[in-house]
């Protein structure tokens, strides 16, 4: 029904304050965008609209002076060395997500005219790429390991496209659920001997920057092209919302569920799944420490825990379904990401806690944890605060600083844990930093124990879950 003018309504709330649409920067510049210069500083494009940029600086260790907000300057986007654009700009905000600064840049005179940069940048690509220095090269060895991986992952694509392709039109969703769980299955053996072969490969070279980039760079051109085929690859690859692992992606491996529009895709879903089998045994043995601590519990009164970094926080699930009947619990999920806390008090709130669970959430940024605030009353006093992915995108001074922080609101007798993927060939450093471009800070029990030395009066021990990929700092207090 058509309606009057009168009848139109506007926004509500804080959406009244119109914003222009932002667009992923991989999407509007169809995976190359362009990098973004203000003054000195070097940032990767994350979004962009008509009147600003949102950005990101890579690990906050190397964010040093980013915090000067509202610094009038010039903003520059370049593409292989060619300038696209040029105007003054305000730095609208600064803060740490997931580890990672981020910046946002507000123009103060112009606009961005999208359709315009889009062939500016196109331009700069095509006339880059006949004179872009051929990169370094990789191992043999590693070379070799890459086309294993096409091979096996080709040779499943050949059978789909040659046996059920043809008969996909036909087939139904349970039809189709059972072919991908065939799959599935019949590539699981082999596919985890070739990620820790893989591993194993890369673990040689990691701490060297030059080679590293090397082998990304060889990986990117080559192995990913064919696994971004699959949702769960091609999401932690473009990183619509900034960063890697977001609750998005947490859900689709806690799920299991296959993703994608045809067998091609969710087969390939499936074995981003199988590389990230760590994420879900991760979530397990959590529960299971933060469950064993709540059996300790002074009785009569909830247990009170904290999620930094909580994503979907998944493992409220299992803690009330091993824990005692008569047990409480009193949950606080912290997040800078809005959506995931959207998505966390969601699936608490499907739970049949049966009143054993409260939750509340704070959407508060890193920093703000660090620094001292009124906020910290929300953390004083816990039995127990952790944070099962966050720490892996901190560096070691920022990992020590956290864990530091997180102590000081301990109750005594209370714990923080720490999940960390670590550096051994069991784990996922090859699926996520080279495949996907997923960094993190891969590591070993001594830089999981020096996490905790700024807590010298604390006991501090090191579990690890089912599949010996991550490794969990637990750092008590001492009792009163």
């Amino acid at each position: 029904m058509v309606k009057s003018y009168e009848d139109l309504s506007g926004a509500a709330g804080q959406a009244r304050f119109f914003r222009p649409a932002r667009y992923g920067a991989h999407a509007l510049f169809s995976g190359a965008p362009p990098r973004v210069f203000f003054e000195e500083l070097e940032f990767a494009l994350v979004d962009l609209s008509s009147a600003g940029a949102g950005c990101s600086a890579g690990f906050a260790a190397e964010a040093e002076g980013l915090d000067a907000v509202n610094r009038i300057g010039v903003l520059r986007l370049v593409q292989h060395g060619r300038e696209i654009f040029r105007a003054r700009a305000r730095q609208a905000r600064f803060d740490i997500v997931h580890g990672r600064a981020t910046a946002g840049f507000a123009l103060e005179h112009d606009l961005f005219d999208l359709n315009a940069l889009r062939r500016r940048n196109a331009r700069a690509l095509a006339a880059g790429l006949a004179s872009e220095p051929q990169p370094s090269a990789p191992s043999d060895e590693y070379k070799s390991f890459c086309a294993d991986i096409l091979d096996f992952v080709g040779g499943f694509l050949l059978r789909v496209e040659r046996h059920l392709e043809p008969l996909e039109k036909e087939l139904r969703d349970s039809d189709v659920a059972e072919i991908i769980a065939d799959l599935e299955h019949a590539a699981a053996p082999r596919w985890r001997e070739l990620l820790e072969l893989g591993n194993a490969i890369v673990l040689a070279i990691h701490d060297d920057k030059k080679l590293r980039a090397a082998f990304k760079a060889y990986t990117e051109r080559t192995v990913t092209r064919e696994l971004i085929g699959g949702p769960g690859w091609r999401r932690s690859y473009e990183k619509p919302l900034g960063y890697p692992g977001d609750f998005q992606i947490m859900n689709w491996i806690y799920d299991g569920t296959p993703q994608g529009e045809t067998i091609k895709a969710k087969f390939l879903h499936q074995l981003s799944l199988i590389g990230s089998k760590a994420v879900k045994t991760r979530m397990d043995a959590l529960a299971d420490l933060i469950v064993e601590a709540g059996a300790r519990g002074r009785p009569g009164r909830p247990f009170e825990i904290v999620s930094i970094g909580c994503g979907p926080a998944r493992e409220l699930e299992p803690i009330l379904l091993r824990s005692p009947l008569e047990s409480r619990w009193r949950a606080t999920l912290v997040d800078q990401e809005p959506l995931a806390l959207e998505s966390a008090l969601s699936s608490a709130r499907r739970l049949s806690a049966g009143g054993r669970l409260d939750v509340q959430a704070l959407n508060i940024s890193f920093k703000e944890m660090l620094n001292p605030s009124p906020i910290a009353a929300s953390f004083l006093d816990k039995d127990i605060i952790y944070s099962a992915g966050l720490v892996d995108y901190l560096n070691p001074l920022l990992a020590q600083r956290f864990v530091k922080r997180l102590y000081q609101f301990l109750r005594p007798g209370g714990k923080v844990i720490i999940g960390n993927v670590n550096n051994l060939t069991t784990g996922m450093i090859w699926s996520s930093e080279y495949a996907v471009d997923w960094t993190l800070f891969f590591r070993s029990r001594d830089e999981m124990m020096a996490m905790a030395n700024e807590t010298p009066d604390a006991k501090v021990s090191i579990e690890r879950d089912s599949l010996d990929a991550i490794y969990y700092l637990i750092v008590e207090k001492p009792a009163a």
